[in-house]
């Protein structure tokens, strides 16, 4: 017990978290140039496309406009009655817009874990407690990060749209204090928020604060607001209670999921506001690219077992298609780990 008291906390957004679900990583090594048929790990899920930022690196303006707001909780309880079954684990309640502003937010969460999933938030954290519920209904998320992005008052106006700095600070000062949730705050690093004073400042303020993490990663979409700081100086704030998880910042910039065949995509399917269900959530941001159907028209598991799954996962497997077509994305470290593992020659020792 007392080497696990001097580890530092682990990445909750790293590479090992794939280590937990071994059935899934076999599946994948199996289905190398197939569909794998089990269900993703999670589902990253958008309820509405509104949002009440403007943030100068959003990724989403243009989605916004193709993907209106279709979804119903009835719609929602089949789909969460069918990745239950089918053996998802979670779902994350997160953007195309801020999902606060779902007229159904709280009920859908609630109906998630309702039927056995474990639920995710990721929020800009300005309208959390503006809605008809309780504080405590947040304790039923088994984590919500905030998207904070800024260091002061005036860096989140200029950066995001609007004055809520002080705003945000005050509700991740009420989740803190609740009994269950893991709390942290993400930071979209670019060169118009990365004074390394100011970062080593906001790092030791949500320490104390004690937030769980503090995840940076790099902005994308956007090269021109690119941030080249080096963050190592930002370790001195890792403790056994505190992490600062910076590996998106080198992971995340890889385009073209550097000229591998994407298999990691079925980890984590996403699902916009409009009831489309994709086969990569990053190809999304392409006009001509399609989904594999909509929720509105069909089940999960038909689109999951459907041709147009079977006939796009075969086309993600060509290492020339995702280097021509791939913009950078969070998946491709784990394209990268499982083409290591395919070479491995002793596979019966450790």
């Amino acid at each position: 017990m007392t080497g696990a008291l001097n580890l530092l906390p682990p990445d909750e957004t790293g590479l090992e978290k794939i280590c937990l679900f071994p059935e899934k990583l076999v599946s994948l090594n199996l289905n190398r140039t197939g569909a794998d048929p089990l269900y993703p790990v999670s589902v990253e899920l958008s309820l509405t496309s509104r949002c009440n930022l403007r943030c100068i690196w959003c990724s989403e303006l243009a989605l916004r406009d193709r993907s209106p707001d279709l979804l119903t909780l009835g719609i929602l309880e089949n789909l969460f009655t069918e990745l239950k079954q089918g053996g998802t684990r979670g779902v994350t309640i997160e953007g195309g817009g801020e999902p606060t502003l779902a007229p159904f937010f709280a009920e859908a969460a609630q109906k998630a874990v309702d039927l056995g999933l474990q639920v995710g938030l990721i929020s800009n954290g300005l309208n959390l407690f503006s809605l008809q519920t309780p504080e405590s209904f947040y304790s039923i998320f088994q984590w919500i990060r905030i998207s904070l992005d800024a260091s002061d008052r005036s860096d989140f106006a200029s950066l995001k749209g609007r004055d809520g700095y002080d705003s945000v600070l005050a509700n991740l000062a009420s989740l803190a204090s609740l009994k269950g949730p893991t709390i942290g705050v993400g930071y979209v690093l670019t060169n118009r928020n990365d004074d390394p004073h100011k970062l080593l400042a906001l790092g030791q303020k949500l320490k104390e604060m004690k937030i769980a993490y503090f995840h940076l990663r790099p902005v994308v979409d956007h090269p021109a607001l690119a941030s080249n700081l080096n963050l190592n100086f930002l370790n001195t704030l890792n403790s056994p209670h505190f992490a600062v998880n910076m590996a998106s910042m080198t992971h995340n910039r890889i385009s073209g999921n550097d000229g591998l065949p994407c298999l990691a995509h079925s980890l984590a399917t996403v699902i916009t506001a409009d009831g489309a269900v994709w086969l990569c959530g990053r190809l999304g941001h392409d006009p001509q690219a399609e989904p594999l159907g909509y929720l509105t028209r069909e089940t999960f598991r038909t689109l999951w077992h459907g041709r147009t799954r079977i006939s796009q996962t075969a086309m993600a497997a060509s290492g020339d298609f995702c280097r021509g077509h791939c913009p950078p994305c969070r998946m491709t470290k784990y394209n990268r780990l499982l083409a290591r593992l395919a070479l491995i020659r002793t596979r019966d020792f450790i």
